[in-house]
């Protein structure tokens, strides 16, 4: 091996070349054209471009990223296909499949995000970073990141596959990209577990599985609830208690199927070979497990406990950990793209600083909190939800809860960056402070709530951005190019919003759970709601009935939500069993 002296300099080395990976040298390169930029990856081309990695679906903080901030929004629309949003079907799976209660969009909105094929995407980004003149070490494993510790350039210590030659570059910045294997993280001792266990199984077969054909085509209301027959286009959750299987469409004209499950309620060796995962589905989505019968998959893969988190990703030391090479929450919201977008947002900018010779610890230190807080969030906040995926009008709830809540906080975050600039951050925090632990409450209500509940609640279909105040609060706050004054005041609005939906939920729990206490709200109805729960012994201590803000009209959203729900006798209630 060549000695140092001998060794090719970089300003950056990004250790693998999947989605993270690619996309950070394509932001470097955009934001500093001036770098020196090295990418290294395992795999060469042509990568398959059908089966190939998971991680299909986007939502609309990352697609903002990847189409917007990178520049590939004609590329989306012309290579991938464009998403109908999330869809989900509850209830008995053993039924006709147009009784299971349906939540989902009846056509596209404004504010895209995008099914993609990783395959096909990963060999594109890898085309235009080499025409953008971004070097790519192919058919190379990365052996050793040296850390310097000091000012001095990190070494990088990798080898050529197909030779087994041994080769050292140096860098003033080194960004781990390699996934699962986590070179820094594990070099620097810094994984963090997350508490609970949660796996999956998938894989992706040729041709179209359309949730659309498991109902017979002359049910003619049921396939009209959705415009040109478009299901297919949607991230599709088969939903029941500890688990959610995916459907999605891919462009390569494959459909990806996955099983995702805790592991106390699916032990993961009930659906960890195809044959096994066969046989689960046939227990529980057996209209899946019809589709499927004489169907061969094009690849079949797993992922056992997958989320873990880390108590660094940052550093001034001039290194930063990337995609799944830093964090993993749950694939369920379909947040990979998002996180991406963050962490290469804050790298792209510490780079920069550095550069600048303005990168303060500080800085850095904000930046580590905000993004590790932000993953951890996310993973709390959805896997608290499995033990109830089953229960439709939990879930239902749940979802608007989440749903309203990312596009009042998580999008303008991406949209205008203001994460970014922490004095602007820290004003905003001042407005929404208050948001983290009314979520936390209200994720410990929909608990109850489904574990109390009498059943008397039911629907049909509900189209969420069909309810009025939920797509007027998506438009306002997923716009870019915002004045100061317009976020502020935005974050107001959206802070008022949640204080309302989440008195109008509450109602709604209590009429399912315990309806004779409901005639105790006498209207106009206004609540602490920081002082929300079903355990009615400690209403006044938390002080329910004592709200410290100025009562509003809860009228518009209590109206808007029952206008798509019936809250009334009790109704046959299908529990989901474990294995």
């Amino acid at each position: 091996m060549a000695d140092d002296s001998n060794a090719r300099f970089y300003d950056v080395v990004i250790c693998g070349a999947g989605l993270a990976g690619l996309t950070l040298a394509r932001h470097l390169k955009m934001n500093l054209p001036s770098l020196s930029i090295l990418l290294i990856d395992r795999l060469a081309r042509p990568l398959p471009e059908a089966a190939f990695k998971v991680g299909e679906s986007t939502q609309e903080v990352g697609a903002y990223y990847l189409a917007d901030i990178l520049g590939l929004g004609r590329y989306f629309e012309e290579c991938h296909l464009r998403k109908m949003g999330l869809r989900y079907f509850f209830g008995d799976p053993r039924g006709p499949f147009k009784d299971r209660p349906e939540f989902g969009l009846s056509t596209y909105h404004p504010v895209r995000s995008y099914q993609i094929d990783r395959g096909r995407l990963e060999n594109d980004l890898r085309q235009f970073n080499a025409e953008a003149g971004i070097e790519l070490a192919e058919n190379c494993s990365v052996q050793e990141i040296e850390i310097s510790g000091t000012s001095d350039p990190h070494r990088i210590i990798f080898s050529e596959r197909a030779t087994n030659e041994v080769r050292l570059v140096r860098c003033r910045w080194v960004v781990d990209a390699t996934g699962r294997r986590r070179l820094l993280q594990k070099r620097l001792n810094l994984g963090k577990e997350v508490e609970g266990r949660f796996s999956a199984a998938w894989f992706r077969i040729k041709g179209r599985l359309d949730v659309s054909d498991f109902v017979p085509p002359e049910e003619e209301q049921w396939h009209s609830r959705v415009t040109g027959n478009n299901r297919y286009f949607s991230t599709n959750h088969l939903m029941g208690d500890g688990y959610w299987v995916w459907l999605i469409a891919l462009s390569s004209g494959q459909t990806s199927v996955g099983i995702v499950a805790a592991d106390e309620l699916h032990p993961f060796s009930s659906y960890n070979t195809y044959e096994k995962a066969s046989s689960w589905l046939e227990r529980h989505e057996p209209v899946v497990a019809a589709r499927l019968r004489d169907e061969t998959p094009s690849d079949f893969l797993v992922m056992h406990r997958y989320s873990y988190s880390s108590s660094q990703v940052f550093s001034c030391d001039r290194w930063a950990c990337v995609g799944e090479a830093g964090v993993f929450s749950d694939p369920h919201y379909s947040p990979g793209a998002d996180q991406i977008g963050f962490a290469n947002c804050i790298t792209a900018r510490l780079i920069e600083l550095e550069m600048q010779g303005r990168l303060s610890p500080d800085f850095v230190d904000q930046m580590n909190l905000f993004f590790l807080s932000y993953n951890e969030g996310v993973t709390r906040n959805i896997q608290g939800g499995y033990p109830f995926f089953g229960e439709s009008l939990v879930m239902a709830a749940k979802l608007i809860w989440d749903f309203v809540s990312s596009w009042a906080f998580s999008g303008p975050l991406m949209f205008n960056a203001f994460f970014l600039d922490t004095e602007r951050f820290e004003r905003i925090r001042r407005i929404t402070g208050r948001y983290v632990t009314l979520s936390h409450r209200m994720q410990k209500l929909f608990a109850a709530w489904a574990r109390l509940s009498l059943g008397r609640g039911s629907f049909e279909f509900i189209d969420y951005l069909g309810i009025p105040f939920i797509r007027e609060l998506r438009l306002r706050n997923l716009n870019s190019d915002k004045t100061e004054q317009e976020l502020e005041e935005d974050h107001r609005a959206s802070m008022e919003t949640l204080e309302e939906l989440a008195q109008v939920l509450f109602l709604i729990s209590l009429n399912d759970t315990m309806p004779e206490e409901v005639n105790r709200f006498s209207h106009p109805i206004w609540l602490n709601a920081w002082g929300i729960g079903l355990d009615k012994r400690l209403w006044e201590a938390h002080g329910l009935l004592k709200p410290t803000s100025k009562p509003r009209d809860l009228t518009p959203i209590m109206d808007q939500i029952m206008n798509c729900i019936h809250i009334g006798e009790p109704t046959h209630r299908f529990s989901h069993s474990g294995d």
